[in-house]
């Protein structure tokens, strides 16, 4: 095929270079073999034969009971940012940080010998084998053994770079349309990438910064290979940088998302990226001491993870909320009589010290005991949570729990 040809075969993308799906990326490589130039890489025909084997590997899309079981046993970190922000050292500095934990990169080692070949091709291709470097590196996370998983580059470098500088000709931005004009749908993570990083750190540095470590390390011989046109082009076109870090801010996927700042000492800037790790890894492998510690804290989180509540804890909706509130109190008496009335509330805010919620009327004179339930997750690897407290008269509508203070007993089904 030609190279028009290529670009003709993407034409319908919502933007150019940027593949909706693992099948969408994979059949242009397969179609675009017989072009590769083998003789630039040591074991040639080889080396191009072991990587198609990896791509029929990677076909078969894993379960979704497969994905909740990584997902629940695993914590993925995905590090971006610019190059030049120290993602590679700080990947380096976390996985010596953290125990049972492995630090990779997109494209992985796997693909190092054949990516000169991509890179050689240029254009759609080269957007495509990066596209389908992502899926690879989520079937080597299907089978590794460590705990967790600090990715240098993952699928959010892959959208953003493409929807930042999707024309390599260009000189100038202006005529392209302003990143957070885009609709969200450009953003989101790819359905079939089934994996999401649990955390996203993204990593921010003032351009002069950023300039002066990338000309240090080409003074040494280090940094970017010479596939790697991307210090050039931020130095050509300084836009180019603002747009790529805004497209990282609107991705949609990872769980959560958290800006770093890049620009002091790698000391300084791994202890800053510890300090939002370690609870997230306290909240994921150890839940229930978690909520034990700080129980409103990891409701409001996990109702962010829902879009039920904005980051100061008030609601962004009314729709209703995966938590029960139960009671003896009869509805139509103040008299412990018959069984709990439970019901399904509405959340209303959360703040330093209360819960409140919604819901149809309680009345009740008495103390009385409450029962709460709480379902994270999905089926069957959803967390449940459960707090009963003795509670004074239940008020109407406006009804809260301090938990902080007053939960006597959880327990915790994983």
């Amino acid at each position: 095929m030609t190279s028009s040809q290529w670009v003709d075969a993407v034409a319908s993308f919502a933007v150019p270079g940027l593949f909706p799906s693992y099948q969408s990326a994979a059949v242009l490589l397969r179609l675009a073999r017989s072009e590769l130039h083998v003789d630039l890489i040591e074991h040639g025909e080889a080396a191009v034969g072991d990587f198609y084997a990896l791509l029929d590997r990677v076909d078969k899309a894993p379960t979704r009971f497969e994905v909740n079981k990584i997902m629940a046993q695993k914590f993925i970190i995905e590090l971006e940012g610019l190059d030049g922000s120290g993602k590679t050292t700080l990947c380096s500095k976390l996985s010596e940080a953290i125990p049972h934990s492995l630090s990779i990169k997109t494209p992985s080692v796997a693909l190092k010998e054949i990516r000169p070949l991509w890179d050689k091709m240029g254009g759609i291709l080269a957007r495509a084998f990066y596209h389908v470097s992502n899926y690879i590196l989520q079937h080597e996370i299907m089978e590794c053994e460590d705990s967790v998983i600090i990715i240098d580059r993952w699928y959010a470098s892959t959208c953003a770079y493409t929807v930042g500088y999707p024309n390599k000709d260009a000189t100038t931005l202006e005529a392209l349309t302003p990143i957070m004009e885009l609709p969200d749908e450009v953003f989101k993570w790819p359905n079939d990438l089934c994996l999401r990083p649990h955390l996203l750190l993204i990593m921010q540095i003032d351009p002069q910064v950023r300039r002066e470590r990338v000309e240090a390390r080409a003074s040494t011989g280090g940094g970017a290979s010479r596939f790697n046109p991307w210090d050039d082009r931020l130095s050509r076109i300084p836009e180019l940088g603002v747009r790529i870090l805004e497209s990282f801010s609107r991705i949609t996927g990872p769980r959560a998302v958290q800006s770093v700042d890049a620009n002091r000492s790698i000391e300084n800037v791994a202890e800053s990226a510890m300090s939002v790790i370690r609870p997230a890894l306290q909240r994921h492998f150890k839940p229930q001491a978690h909520f034990a510690s700080d129980p409103l804290g990891w409701w409001k989180f996990e109702s962010q993870q829902l879009d039920l509540c904005d980051d100061s804890g008030n609601r962004k909706h009314h729709a209703l909320w995966n938590l029960q509130v139960s009671s003896q109190v009869s509805q139509s008496t103040t008299s412990l009589t018959g069984p709990p009335v439970l019901k399904t509330v509405g959340l209303h805010r959360i703040d330093d010290s209360c819960l409140y919620y919604w819901t149809s009327r309680i009345s009740a004179s008495n103390d009385a005991w409450a029962s709460v339930l709480w379902f994270s997750g999905e089926y069957p690897l959803e967390s449940q949570f459960r707090a009963e407290k003795t509670c004074q008269p239940l008020q109407e509508i406006l009804t809260f729990l301090c938990f902080a203070s007053t939960t006597r007993t959880m327990a915790m089904r994983r």
